[in-house]
C-alpha cells in the first residue's frame, strides 16, 4: 500500500449522495483488466464457441441466484432485490440471440461478440434523459463484467467481505455484486466516479447509513490505496491527503454533524409544523418498494412521488405484464399505509431503447416522444400500467400521476383510457379501487400557463420543478457549459410557481412540489411562502427541511416571497432566502468551503 504523496492536498467534487463525514485511508477498487479482442474462427469453431459462450452465462446465472439468496439471508430483501434486475438480464433472449448470431455470421469469439452487444445496450442507457434512468446501465455492465469474467478465467482482485481495517472504498464505480459482499463494519465511505443520487451506490449506501459521494469522475486514478481521504457525503467532497490541521479540522466538525444528526433524527415523529401551526407534509421520492424502509427511517409521510420506469428497464428490452405492475405497486401501497403513494406513468423518453415499440430514433428525446405522449401513442402499454395501478389501489392508498402534460386534449384522451380501463375491470369483477385520484405534473411551462383550465380536469397537481426550470429557462442540465443557467430562484420560475399554486387553490386541489427545490431548505423556505404545503423529496433530506420548517414563521416566508419577487436576479434571491435560513438554523460549514478553493 501506498501511504500517500500522490495529488497531495486536493479537493475532489462529485455529488453526495448519502450524508456524513468519512475519515480514513482509502482502498482502491482495481478490475479485472480483462483484454477483449477478436479472433477468427471457422464454422466449426464458431459453433463450439457458441456452446462456450452459453456456458458461462448459465455459470453467472447460478452464481447470481446463490449470490442473492444469500444476501437475502444476511442483509435482507431490499439488497437481494438488487440482483432480481441482473438475473433478468441474463434470461433475456434478445441479449443472448444478438450474441449467439454474431459469434455465428461473423465466426468470432464469445469475448468480442458479446463485448459488442453489450456495448450497444450501455451506450443506450448513457443517452438517456434522467439520471436515475441512466445509472441502471450499472447492472447491464455488472452482469457483461460477470460473464467475461468466466470466458476469460480472471478473477476479482479485491474482496470486500474480509477487510479487516476501517477503509473509505473508491472505484470506477462500485457494481452490485462488490456493494453485497462489502464488510459493513470496516467500510466507513464510498468514493465513487460514476453513478448519481439514483445509483445502486446511492440506494444501498443511504440504507447502511455509509457517507458517500458519487460522479468523482477520476478518483480511482488520482487516489492510491492507503491515502488518508476527508469525505463529506453531504457537500460532495473528498479531500486527498489532508494536512494534520485539516484533519483535525473536520474530526471536530464530523462529531458535531453527528451530534446534531441525532438531533434530528429526534424530529422524526414530530410534523413538520410552521410557528404559526400550519401543518407541511413531507413525503418521499423513491423507484423501489424497498426504499420505503430508508423513508420511513428519515420521518416520511408517504410517497409523493414513485417513478415506475425502473419496472421498465428491469425487464428491458421487453415490456413489464399487468402482474408485475400490480405486484410491485401493491407492494409499494402496502408497505406506505396509512399513508398514501403517488404513481406516476410511464415518463421514458423515445430513447432507442424502446426500439422494440417505436417506429424511428429521436435527435433530441427530452422534446419528443415521452411521458403521456408516449402512453396515448403506444395505448397498450398504457393500458397495462393503469390496470395494474387500479388493482394495486385496492390495497393501499393509491394516487395516480400524468407526465409531460401540455394540454387540455391531451389530458381529456388520457383520462378517457383511464375511464375506459375502470369499467373494463369493474365489468371484470377484478378487486380495484375504481377512484383512484388523478393528477397532472406540472413540468412545462405551458401547463403552468393553463394551471387553471387543467384543475377543472384533474383531482390535484405535482409540480415537478427539475424539468419545469430546465424547459422554462432553455437550458440542458447536463450540459456544463449552461449549467450555471439552471437557477430554481429565477423570478420567472417563482411566477410560474405562485401561478400554479393560485390555480390549484381556486378549485380547492391539493398541489406538491417533488423535484430539488423540495429538498434544499432553502428553496423549500420559498416554496412554502408561495402556497406549497407538500413536499417529496430524497427521504435523506427530510430532517433538515423538516427542522427549518418547524423554526419558520409563515408570515416571514410569505413576506420573503413578497420581497423576493421585487427582485431582478436568481442570485439575489438565493442570498436573500440564505440569510433567512441561516438566522432560522445557524448551518455547520464544512472546513473545505472555507480553507480550499
Amino acid at each position: 500500500m501506498s501511504t500517500g504523496g500522490h495529488d497531495d492536498g486536493t479537493t475532489l467534487r462529485g455529488l453526495g449522495v448519502s450524508p456524513g463525514i468519512a475519515i480514513g485511508r482509502a482502498l482502491v477498487l482495481e478490475g479485472p483488466n480483462i483484454a477483449i479482442f477478436r479472433l477468427d474462427l471457422s464454422s466449426d469453431e464458431a459453433e463450439r464457441e457458441v456452446l462456450r459462450f452459453q456456458r458461462a452465462v448459465r455459470r453467472a446465472w447460478r452464481q447470481l441466484r446463490h449470490l442473492r439468496d444469500r444476501v437475502r439471508s444476511e442483509a435482507g430483501e431490499p439488497f437481494a432485490r438488487v440482483f432480481e434486475a441482473q438475473i433478468l438480464i441474463l434470461k433475456d433472449r434478445a441479449l443472448l440471440q444478438e450474441t449467439t448470431a454474431l459469434i455465428r455470421r461473423e465466426r468470432a469469439n464469445g469475448e468480442w461478440a458479446f463485448h459488442t452487444v453489450v456495448g450497444r445496450y450501455t451506450q443506450v442507457f448513457a443517452q438517456l434523459g434522467d439520471q436515475a434512468l441512466r445509472d441502471r446501465g450499472t447492472d447491464i455492465e455488472d452482469v457483461a463484467a460477470r460473464v467475461q469474467a468466466l470466458l476469460s478465467g480472471s478473477k476479482k482482485r479485491h474482496d470486500l467481505s474480509e477487510l479487516m481495517d476501517d477503509v473509505i472504498v473508491v472505484g470506477a464505480a462500485l457494481s452490485p455484486s462488490d456493494a453485497a459482499g462489502l464488510n459493513r463494519e470496516h467500510v466507513i465511505g464510498l468514493a465513487i466516479d460514476g453513478g448519481g443520487p439514483t445509483s445502486h451506490t446511492a440506494i444501498i449506501a443511504s440504507a447502511l447509513g455509509i457517507p458517500a459521494v458519487a460522479g468523482l469522475r477520476d478518483a480511482s486514478t488520482r487516489v492510491r490505496s492507503g491515502d488518508l481521504l476527508i469525505l463529506d457525503g453531504s457537500e460532495g467532497v473528498v479531500l486527498h491527503n489532508p494536512g494534520e490541521e485539516e484533519t483535525a479540522a473536520w474530526r471536530e466538525l464530523q462529531a458535531r454533524k453527528a451530534q446534531r444528526e441525532l438531533d434530528l433524527m429526534i424530529l422524526r415523529d414530530q410534523p413538520a409544523t410552521t410557528r404559526e401551526g400550519l401543518r407541511v407534509r413531507l413525503m418521499a421520492n423513491v423507484e423501489l418498494p424497498e426504499e420505503m424502509l430508508a423513508a420511513r427511517r428519515f420521518g416520511a409521510e408517504g410517497v409523493g412521488l414513485y417513478r415506475s420506469e425502473f419496472l421498465y428497464l428491469r425487464e428491458a428490452p421487453g415490456l413489464p405484464g399487468e402482474e408485475e405492475h400490480y405486484r410491485t405497486y401493491r407492494e409499494l401501497a402496502e408497505r406506505a399505509l396509512p399513508d398514501e403513494v403517488v404513481i406516476r406513468t410511464l415518463d421514458l423518453g423515445g430513447e432507442k431503447y424502446f426500439s422494440t415499440i417505436l417506429e424511428h430514433r429521436e435527435t433530441n428525446p427530452v422534446l419528443g416522444l415521452r411521458g403521456i405522449r408516449l402512453c396515448l401513442k403506444h395505448e397498450d402499454l398504457f393500458r397495462t400500467q393503469l390496470r395494474g395501478v387500479f388493482r394495486a389501489a385496492a390495497h393501499g392508498k393509491v394516487r395516480m400521476l400524468f407526465p409531460m402534460v401540455t394540454g387540455i386534449d391531451e389530458l381529456r384522451r388520457a383520462r378517457a383510457i383511464v375511464e375506459d380501463v375502470r369499467q373494463e375491470l369493474l365489468a371484470q369483477h377484478i378487486p380495484c379501487d375504481p377512484d383512484v385520484p388523478l393528477g397532472v405534473m406540472i413540468e412545462v411551462p405551458a401547463a403552468a400557463l393553463i394551471a387553471d383550465r387543467l384543475a377543472r380536469e384533474v383531482d390535484f397537481f405535482s409540480i415537478g420543478t427539475n424539468d419545469l426550470i430546465q424547459y422554462a429557462l432553455a437550458i440542458d442540465r447536463g450540459n456544463e457549459s449552461v449549467s450555471y443557467l439552471y437557477q430554481p430562484l429565477h423570478p420567472a420560475i417563482l411566477h410560474l410557481v405562485r401561478r400554479v399554486v393560485e390555480a390549484a387553490a381556486h378549485r380547492g386541489l391539493r398541489v406538491s412540489v417533488c423535484g430539488e427545490m423540495a429538498s434544499n431548505p432553502v428553496t423549500a423556505v420559498v416554496l412554502i411562502g408561495l402556497g406549497i404545503t407538500e413536499l417529496s423529496m430524497n427521504p435523506a433530506a427530510i430532517p433538515s427541511v423538516k427542522q427549518v420548517i418547524r423554526a419558520l414563521s409563515l408570515a416571514d416566508a410569505r413576506a420573503l416571497v413578497e420581497e423576493a419577487l421585487r427582485l431582478d436576479s436568481a442570485e439575489s434571491i438565493e442570498e436573500l432566502a440564505k440569510r433567512k435560513v441561516e438566522a432560522l438554523v445557524p448551518r455547520e460549514r464544512s472546513p473545505v468551503m472555507e480553507v480550499r478553493p
